[in-house]
């Protein structure tokens, strides 16, 4: 793997790893409401409980988006691959678990 290609796929492996650390606080409950950090929005900020609920719950997805990031983006250094097909593999690994987590927190932020 060249370096350049090594950067690209290093460039998905990381936000992976973050993803994972930053879901283990919000699945705990160890995140107040607060505007920076966690599903900030008008209604889970208005109320503690719905806070602790959403975004426990958006947690769980984003762990599960991480992992899902971080095991393709382990691939890209197991199978031998060009930089394009990793960027756009990786790309599509970073943007379809995310969007779905962001589509199932809406989802379930009606309910509460």
């Amino acid at each position: 793997m060249d370096e350049e290609t090594l950067i690209v796929a290093l460039s998905f492996l990381v936000p992976g790893i973050i993803e994972i650390i930053l879901s283990v606080p919000l699945i705990l409950e160890k995140i107040k409401p607060n505007v920076f950090y966690g599903f900030r929005v008008k209604k889970t900020l208005s109320n503690k409980d719905i806070w602790y609920k959403a975004n426990k719950y958006t947690g769980k997805d984003m762990l599960i988006a991480g992992l899902i990031l971080t095991i393709g983006s382990i691939g890209f250094f197991v199978v031998e691959m060009d930089i394009v097909t990793i960027a756009i593999i990786g790309l599509l690994l970073l943007t379809i678990p995310l969007a779905t987590m962001l589509v199932r927190a809406f989802i379930y932020l009606k309910k509460l």
